[in-house]
Formats: C-alpha cells, sequence, structure tokens
C-alpha cells in the first residue's frame, strides 16, 4: 500500500474520497466492493458520481496499491478486490478522521437486487454493457426489447 497515493488521491478526487468515507463509516471490513453496489450506496449518501468516475476512482486506488478494479466478464459483476482490509485503507487515506456522511444504519436492509453485466457487440467498433437484474423476468426483458425499438430515428428501409 502506498499511503503517500493514498492519501494524494483522497484529496484530489471528490469519488475517492466519499468511497473511502463510506468505508470509514462500515463497522466490517470488505473484500471487495462491487460497483453497482458502491454506486448505490453513495446515491443514498446524496453523491452523483457517474459509473466513469467511480471507476476511475477505484483505478487511482489502485494505483495506490490497495486493491485491483476487475471488469466485469462472463456473469460476474465489476468489483474492487481489496488488498489490505478495507477499513484499514480508509482510516489510511481519512488520517483516521471519521466520514463526512453519516454512517449506514444497522437497521436499514443492506440486501440490493444482484446484477449481471451484460455485453452487446452493436458493430464491430461499439460494445456496449447493460448491468440487468439476474432475476430479469420475460416480461422485462419484453418490455426492454420494446424501449430499445422505440429509439431509432431512421425509419427501415
Amino acid at each position: 500500500m502506498n499511503i503517500e497515493r493514498l492519501k494524494s488521491a483522497y484529496s484530489e478526487n471528490p469519488a475517492v474520497q466519499a468511497i473511502c468515507d463510506h468505508l470509514a463509516g462500515r463497522n466490517n471490513n470488505q473484500n471487495e466492493t462491487k460497483l453497482h453496489r458502491i454506486i448505490g450506496h453513495l446515491k443514498s449518501e446524496a453523491y452523483e458520481f457517474k459509473r466513469a468516475e467511480i471507476i476511475a476512482a477505484f483505478r487511482k486506488l489502485e494505483e495506490a496499491d490497495v486493491g485491483k478494479y476487475v471488469e466485469g466478464r462472463h456473469g460476474w459483476p465489476s468489483r474492487f478486490v481489496w488488498e489490505a482490509k478495507s477499513l484499514h485503507i480508509a482510516s489510511h487515506a481519512t488520517d483516521g478522521l471519521p466520514p463526512i456522511q453519516e454512517p449506514e444504519s444497522e437497521d436499514e436492509p443492506s440486501e440490493e437486487a444482484d446484477f449481471i453485466e451484460h455485453t452487446f457487440v452493436l458493430r464491430p467498433d461499439i460494445s456496449i454493457s447493460l448491468e440487468l437484474p439476474s432475476d430479469l423476468s420475460s416480461q422485462e426483458a419484453s418490455r426492454l426489447a420494446m424501449f430499445l425499438k422505440s429509439l431509432p430515428f431512421e425509419a427501415d428501409a
């Protein structure tokens, strides 16, 4: 763990700061943090980061040698795998200061829908990724297909 880089990333990057503050407010360590879950936690804490900003923050944490960002593939979600105890890393980043946001209430349910990231090659040079619930129903898939059919502006030839 490169503590200097970690502290630098924390002071310079608001998304890194939000992630570390969230971790500092937890009672238990995490071995890995799923991308969609941290986005959900940060939204519930009134942060409005885009997915790309969280991925960039994970890359900054990776540069500080605190873990590795793993892009989701073959049904596995995108996630950050921590090299050390996440609470220890958060403590170093924040200099042991309490998080800016209030910690999660233990009374709140922590169950969230599990998502699977699907990658679709639309064209040879364009791939798109969708994160969909692992329990996606046929009816939901049909609704999504109808939505996608409504997107093109040009008439079929």
